[in-house]
């Protein structure tokens, strides 16, 4: 790679050389500023605000490896491409990869055969892995989606809390960079990652492209015949469908199929997106949509993280999600292009049971957990978690077994702790074949003190969504607020409050 002097000026001719922009987004020249001057450095970049390239970019510009932890390996494959298409050197280590080339890429690490490597959170606490990259030069570790790291963010992922330890083995600056940060979480992701005395570039969360709409009315045929009426009234391609794209997230898989079915009885054809699918269908429909192939997707929060397209005109809800932080991060994938976008959300009373149930579910009661600890432990027990039973008995199993494996309350193979944590992104997918016996009880106590901790942020959450959900003030000013940002004394004339529509919802 180059060996340019690190300056501003360098930086802005190696985004022109090699990605062809002639000028950094909001936020981006900042960072790979500190980067490039070996700070310690937090984003916090609102969807769309290009976090990717702050870490590219420094690919290109730095001696040694980037090393990037990142919480979807189902992604990886997809980034190491994008990488590997600008001319880096990329790849990935996930269980996901033949362990042939695990081993090459591995070896590559301290020969410098290497710009750019992603890997989990859980990959990097590898003893080997650790030894590989103390013998390499790491130039910069960047840990993306830094929010998982944090127990009052959404995503919470303990295995993000323990690399801070590839410090004691990596001498290299750290960028942290997330979309969606509140001030106490930007605070932990610093402290639990020991940044030194980082730089903080902090974009506004301020969409004023963004029409944020909440309507309140039953589940049904109403809700569908809405979204398609939005949908058919933008302007229209030669083949008869929107000129820009339509994402509409449902809560759950069947909520995805019936909406899509319906939605195509009525004139919008679409496809169907959700983590259980398998992984070659679920690759096929994203390729699709990211090509403009495709231009409507019906799908569950298993489709967003990675999805690069400006073109979306419209994002639906057909329930509101458990967060404000997972509502905005996927209302905010319109309007990319900076043309005049809507966010639109349903919602109703029933509405809750379901985000209710998903928080049980990722954050299950400590009584249960230990349950299952004692049923693994138990001589007596017949029960035996090997790859076909967390398949059939993957909703209730497999939430629990994670906090147990976080706990280090039950020893399971490395490649299945890894599917455990992405499992809610890829339960389609069959766990990877490991050893007779995968899951095994370590004796151990389990210290249940961070599900506690994340049980009582995740109804903190879920609280929040409701008051912005039923909230007579301007829907804008809400999400600013909520993200730490003051909003501007105005009235943004672009929600359904400052609309004047009547939307209250309970």
């Amino acid at each position: 790679m180059t060996s340019t002097p690190v300056t501003s000026s360098a930086a802005r001719a190696t985004l022109r050389e090699e990605f062809g922009f002639d000028a950094f987004r909001p936020g981006q020249e900042r960072l790979v500023a500190s980067v490039l001057s070996g700070r310690d450095t937090l984003g916090v970049l609102p969807t769309g605000g290009g976090k990717t390239l702050c870490y590219q970019l420094p690919a290109f510009m730095m001696p040694g490896l980037v090393l990037v932890a990142s919480p979807l390996i189902s992604l990886m494959q997809d980034q190491v491409e994008r990488a590997r298409s600008l001319g880096l050197r990329a790849a990935s280590l996930t269980s996901q990869i033949p362990r042939h080339e695990q081993r090459r890429v591995e070896t590559a690490l301290p020969a410098g055969r290497l710009d750019l490597l992603f890997c989990s959170p859980e990959r990097l606490e590898s003893e080997r892995l650790r030894r590989r990259l103390g013998a390499s030069r790491v130039s910069l570790v960047t840990v993306d989606e830094a929010h998982c790291i944090s127990e009052w963010g959404h995503d919470f992922r303990p295995s993000f809390r323990r690399i801070h330890r590839l410090r004691d083995v990596v001498s290299a600056p750290v960028l942290a960079v997330t979309a969606t940060a509140t001030p106490a979480v930007r605070d932990d992701i610093a402290g639990v990652l020991r940044l030194a005395d980082p730089t903080r570039v902090v974009t506004s969360f301020d969409r004023p492209n963004i029409r944020w709409l909440v309507s309140e009315m039953p589940p049904g045929a109403e809700r569908v015949r809405r979204i398609a009426r939005i949908v058919r009234g933008t302007a229209r391609g030669a083949g008869g469908g929107p000129c820009r794209a339509v994402i509409v997230y449902a809560p759950t898989r069947r909520t995805v199929t019936s909406v899509r079915r319906a939605l195509a009885a009525l004139g919008v054809a679409g496809e169907a997106y959700h983590a259980g699918l398998p992984a070659e269908e679920r690759g096929a429909v994203q390729e699709r949509f990211l090509s403009g192939e495709s231009q409507v997707i019906v799908a569950t929060c298993a489709f967003g993280m990675g999805i690069d397209r400006g073109d979306v005109g419209a994002v639906f809800h057909y329930t509101l999600p458990g967060s404000v932080e997972s509502y905005y991060q996927e209302a905010g994938r319109a309007g990319r292009d900076g043309e005049g976008s809507v966010a639109l959300g349903f919602v109703h009373r029933g509405d809750w049971r379901v985000p209710e149930m998903f928080m049980e579910r990722a954050y299950p009661s400590p009584r249960k957990v230990l349950a299952l600890h004692r049923a693994l432990g138990s001589r007596r027990s017949r029960l035996r978690l090997d790859g076909a039973e967390l398949v059939r008995r993957g909703a209730t199993h497999i939430p629990r077994l994670r906090w147990l494996v976080r706990a280090d309350a039950v020893r399971v193979d490395p490649a299945l702790a890894e599917w455990l944590d992405d499992w809610p992104h890829r339960a389609g997918d069959a766990p990877p074949k490991v050893a007779d016996e995968p899951v095994r009880a370590t004796g151990r106590e389990p210290d249940l003190t961070p599900l506690v901790a994340a049980r009582r942020q995740a109804r903190a959450r879920l609280r929040g969504i409701r008051r912005y959900a039923r909230s007579r003030s301007c829907r804008r000013a809400a999400l600013l607020r909520y993200l730490g940002e003051e909003p501007s004394g105005r009235r943004c004339g672009s929600c359904d409050r400052c609309e004047g529509r009547r939307t209250v919802a309970r």
